[in-house]
């Protein structure tokens, strides 16, 4: 069973727990009763939250929109982060074609080795500025 977390954060930067819901699913209907219990629960019901985190989830970003009309809606960074460093990792695998001498092949295996370093900086600096 999946636990849906529900968190706040402080101005001092601290993280409080709203509430935990066990899901038999997720899906829409599931995600919609949570999100509507929560909204049942703030008061006064001005006190909607600004911001939304969440998994790249389709299905829970629109409910998000759906409950929440008026709350920017974004994706966590560490889910971010993980879906480029997966497409670095796989797009841009440099891969030695035909090397007859091993020295050339470590050579080459070694440029691949930097260019990956050189792109997941890039992706941890990417990441931070979002």
């Amino acid at each position: 069973m999946p636990l849906f977390e529900k968190v706040g954060d402080t101005l001092t930067e601290k993280t409080y727990y709203v509430g935990f819901t066990f899901l038999m699913f997720e899906k829409e209907e599931n995600f919609t009763w949570v999100l509507q219990m929560l909204l049942d629960l703030l008061n006064p019901k001005d006190n909607i939250p600004k911001v939304v985190v969440t998994a790249k989830d389709t299905t829970l970003m629109n409910v998000v929109a759906t409950v929440f009309p008026k709350t920017t809606s974004l994706i966590c960074h560490f889910h971010i982060g993980i879906n480029v460093s997966a497409k670095c990792i796989t797009n841009y695998k440099i891969k030695p074609k035909d090397v007859k001498d091993k020295k050339d092949k470590e050579v080459i295996e070694m440029n691949s080795s930097e260019v990956a370093d050189n792109i997941m900086n890039t992706k941890d600096n990417v990441v931070e500025f979002l």
